[in-house]
């Protein structure tokens, strides 16, 4: 997974903001957008991936969704909802698709912003430049694995997906039947993990196909939690995309993972309005902006 921690973070935050203050006038063609966190590599490589806190869990988060992304929620409120009807597996999830899209919705509303920009506001600003700093640098000719947003993925796992993989306990894989739907890549066409990575994150960075890997990732995350005889609910599917874990145990014990999902409850309203609303309708507006 990818290590991130917080004098690596605000190190390159505090660059970010010396770099803009030096480019100031960047500030007024920047156009709003839904990016989180720089992100730095962590040791698993295998799921999604969030902001290590070294911090006791508290009480949730005030949440808050920036206005354009409530607009492109909105748009994807119908590709969100047949995304949940192809991957949620309700004999392994116990859930109904309608309460399996309110998780995608909730775990890319709790990748809107991490918890940086919760403790300190005007940081917001900065998040859509490092997004597009990493996603940058995974197209570039030396490539990299930085995490993408809107679902904030790494290639990497999007690599584990597309090849039907699914890593167990004891460092193994196994094959799951997960497809990406509408997806045009074929990683054998590839002659370096350059280029493939750099198609990837092409491909993860368009809102559409954010949404279906990160279905097809939950999905995975059923058939992981199947092989560990572990009941499923949306906590155990955010902790799955965060940090790879499952059973209530594991998430307990991992401070990220605990506080990703503790946060992650103060967007569950939010996400639960939106997929109840019928797609012609506009949507959902939320009151705090």
């Amino acid at each position: 997974m990818l290590v991130r921690t917080h004098t690596a973070r605000a190190s390159l935050l505090a660059l970010l903001i010396i770099l803009l203050m030096n480019q100031s006038h960047a500030f007024a063609t920047t156009p709003d957008s839904s990016a989180n966190r720089l992100i730095h590599p962590r040791a698993n490589q295998h799921h999604g991936s969030r902001i290590n806190p070294v911090r006791t869990p508290g009480p949730s988060i005030d949440p808050y969704i920036r206005p354009d992304m409530i607009r492109r929620m909105e748009q994807m409120q119908p590709i969100i909802l047949a995304a949940a009807h192809r991957h949620n597996r309700s004999s392994l999830s116990g859930m109904g698709d309608q309460e399996f899209a309110a998780v995608l919705v909730t775990i890319l509303y709790n990748e809107n912003f991490g918890w940086v920009e919760d403790d300190i506001a005007p940081l917001r600003v900065f998040t859509p430049l490092y997004q597009d700093l990493q996603r940058r640098a995974n197209e570039s000719p030396l490539g990299s694995n930085f995490s993408v947003w809107p679902a904030n993925l790494r290639p990497s796992v999007a690599l584990e997906i597309l090849r039907h993989e699914l890593p167990i306990p004891g460092a193994r894989m196994i094959r799951v039947p997960v497809q990406v739907v509408g997806s045009q890549i074929n990683p054998d066409a590839y002659t370096s993990q350059e280029d493939l990575y750099a198609a990837i994150t092409a491909e993860i960075s368009q809102d559409d196909m954010a949404v279906e890997y990160l279905a097809a990732n939950l999905e995975r995350g059923l058939y992981r939690a199947e092989f560990e005889c572990t009941p499923v609910s949306w906590r155990t599917l955010a902790a799955w995309h965060n940090q790879g874990v499952i059973s209530p145990q594991a998430i307990q014990s991992n401070t990220t993972a605990w506080d990703y999902v503790r946060r992650a409850t103060a967007y569950l309203p939010a996400a639960r309005e939106l997929v109840r609303w019928p797609s012609h309708s506009g949507g959902m507006r939320m009151a705090r902006m």
